[in-house]
């Protein structure tokens, strides 16, 4: 585990708790913020995808490690869809989206 990732994520998440705390933020700077947070996100599960797939790293964690790990990971990813399908349609409902048919299947944009 590199100590250097360790402390550039720990600098990640004093960033974005300092984002979250700013009460006068415009509407342009809640859109930079959420940018800033899907980054962050996105360099995260580009960590997690490398730990999965990697046979040497996961096999250094036992039967309740991982299964831990795998809870959490689910519930964090069931609250997050949860959410995207309710903003989806809280947007869908303020007309946000356009609906097409191609071959047969609805696809939103």
């Amino acid at each position: 585990m590199n100590a250097n990732w360790i402390e550039r994520t720990q600098k990640t998440i004093d960033q974005l708790e300092a984002l979250k705390e700013k009460s006068d933020a415009d509407r342009l700077e809640m859109v930079k913020n959420m940018r800033f947070a899907f980054g962050a996100l996105s360099q995260s599960l580009g960590g997690w995808m490398q730990w999965v797939n990697s046979p040497e790293i996961m096999s250094q964690f036992d039967q309740d490690e991982l299964k831990k790990m795998s809870d959490k990971v689910i519930d964090m990813v069931i609250q997050f869809v949860e959410y995207d399908r309710d903003i989806t349609d809280y947007g869908m409902n303020k007309g946000l989206g356009k609906q097409r048919q191609e071959e047969g299947s609805n696809f939103v944009i």
